[in-house]
């Protein structure tokens, strides 16, 4: 592409010049993986932009941007984290809680993904059926970055690390476990 990436910039163009980030872009926007008529995904990518494609996914524009120029390779190689391609957030050490939390729900990201099905549903209603003191944990091959920023819009608190090169744990738990814990 010969211009940089924008907020503005078609889901198309973006395809057109970067063919590679199609699988990508289909996991970071689940609604369009599942549209199954090819007439009807190319119609719904030449009139969507990036910033739009962020709001229907729930992504603050400005993130959803900055991964988009990551895996196209507009910024620093290390931007990226994991074969998924997902800008990283800023490394953390496991915050106290995702030790002591008991995971109440397990979710393997990468084998729902083999099986068509996007996780971030299944999260979220496990997230909304934690009790006090209760988690969901995560497991996937890349850093899930979209994911947790729309767990954090919806009122979760997260972490996550890569536990083994190439495996990424993400730990969610309701917020108000966390206003709880630091108003007692």
């Amino acid at each position: 592409m010969s211009t940089r990436i924008q907020p503005e910039t078609r889901l198309s163009v973006l395809l057109d010049s970067h063919p590679d980030l199609a699988p990508r872009l289909m996991t970071a926007l689940p609604a369009l993986a599942q549209v199954r008529s090819e007439a009807m995904r190319r119609s719904l990518l030449e009139g969507t932009t990036l910033e739009q494609a962020a709001r229907l996914a729930g992504l603050p524009a400005p993130e959803f941007v900055a991964t988009i120029r990551a895996w196209a390779g507009e910024e620093e190689e290390e931007a990226a984290c994991g074969h998924g391609g997902h800008a990283p957030l800023p490394p953390t050490p496991r915050p106290e809680w995702a030790v002591r939390f008991t995971p109440r729900f397990r979710i393997d990201a990468d084998e729902m993904l083999a099986t068509g099905v996007h996780p971030a549903g299944k999260v979220k209603q496990c997230g909304s059926m934690l009790a006090d003191g209760e988690m969901v944990v995560l497991t996937s091959s890349f850093c899930p970055s979209p994911l947790i920023l729309m767990m954090r819009q919806s009122g979760f608190e997260a972490w996550t690390g890569e536990t083994s090169p190439g495996r990424w744990e993400s730990c969610f738990r309701r917020q108000e476990d966390a206003q709880r814990l630091t108003s007692s």
